[in-house]
């Protein structure tokens, strides 16, 4: 948890040290329901993060890193620094 609204999964795979997959969401609680807000992970065979809109859309994006152990500390580490922004930016685009 980074706060009571805010949490951050983070999964990975690896064999004999070696990074084969990964996942590291950050959420937000919004109207009782957890939220992806943004997302990195290997699902279609390379890393590369997805930032989600509150309308359910997203935008992948090619994060250009194809070392899966480099790509998942880079993943960690920006959501830890800088899930306050990806909050914000969420919030921006809620449509009232």
């Amino acid at each position: 948890m980074l706060s009571d609204k805010d949490r951050k999964r983070h999964e990975h795979m690896a064999e004999k040290g070696k990074v084969f997959g990964f996942v590291v969401q950050y959420e937000i609680l919004y109207d009782n329901k957890w939220m992806p807000v943004i997302r990195y992970d290997t699902a279609h065979g390379y890393a590369h993060k997805d930032l989600t809109n509150p309308d359910g859309s997203s935008e992948k994006i090619f994060i250009g890193i194809t070392d899966f152990n480099e790509a998942l500390l880079m993943a960690d580490k920006d959501i830890n620094e800088n899930w306050g922004r990806y909050k914000e930016r969420y919030f921006r685009r809620i449509k009232k």
